[in-house]
């Protein structure tokens, strides 16, 4: 798997750990820190990748999903 699926995927895992802690994080922290890395790494799929690479994504956003939902 290409290094910029992993690190769209890491950073959308990331946002959704941070969102089960029993506190809650600034607003400027969640997106210096998680939504705007994982922002820039969407647009770098889609500006350099490939479909496969989006498609990649996805199953990846699914496969945290999942993670969250049965854990």
């Amino acid at each position: 798997m290409k290094q910029i699926v992993k690190r769209t995927i890491g950073h959308f895992g990331v946002l959704i750990d941070h969102t089960l802690r029993p506190y809650e994080p600034s607003p400027e922290h969640i997106l210096e820190r998680m939504v705007y890395p994982l922002c820039r790494d969407m647009h770098d799929v889609l500006d350099r990748g490939t479909k496969n690479d989006a498609w990649d994504v996805i199953e990846g956003f699914s496969r945290e999903c999942t993670r969250v939902s049965h854990g």
